[in-house]
């Protein structure tokens, strides 16, 4: 059985000053002390980064691609998410505000988004499937936390 799973999520985004501004300041404040924290805390992530991919014609940003490397299966990756740490799911709930191809009956109100609106969305976004990831080492975060605390 795979231990490590990939999320790779391009999200192209709404293409107005105000959506383009949101999207530079979560880039800026994704990796703060409160992330770091949170994703230390559930210690199943073994990276995680945001890009912003900017317009063809170079000015501006086309989309928001979100890629974390994970331990487990996606459904419980993201159940950690949604149920337990309020500023990752914040940070997800935020870019799907910014979602340039929202379907016209997609929850706007963060507290109308549910689970499975909230898993179809990742999942339906994301990129990579399990095969696609190389790995080079079988240890969760846990294992390789504690091998190197002591």
């Amino acid at each position: 059985m795979q231990t490590v799973n990939p999320l790779t999520m391009y999200v192209p985004i709404i293409q107005t000053p105000e959506a383009q501004a949101l999207a530079e300041l979560g880039y800026k404040n994704f990796i703060s002390d409160s992330t770091k924290s949170s994703l230390e805390k559930i210690a199943i992530v073994h990276y995680a980064r945001i890009a912003l991919v900017p317009n063809t014609n170079g000015v501006g940003i086309a989309g928001i691609l979100v890629i974390t490397e994970f331990d487990g299966n996606m459904d419980t990756y993201l159940k950690v998410f949604f149920d337990t740490l309020p500023s990752i799911k914040a940070t997800f709930i935020g870019i799907m505000a910014l979602w340039a191809n929202k379907p016209a009956d997609f929850p706007t109100n963060p507290n109308d988004i549910t689970y499975d609106v909230f898993s179809n969305f990742i999942n339906d976004l994301n990129l990579s499937k399990s095969a696609d990831l190389y790995y080079a080492y079988p240890q969760s975060v846990k294992q390789i936390v504690a091998k190197f605390a002591q």
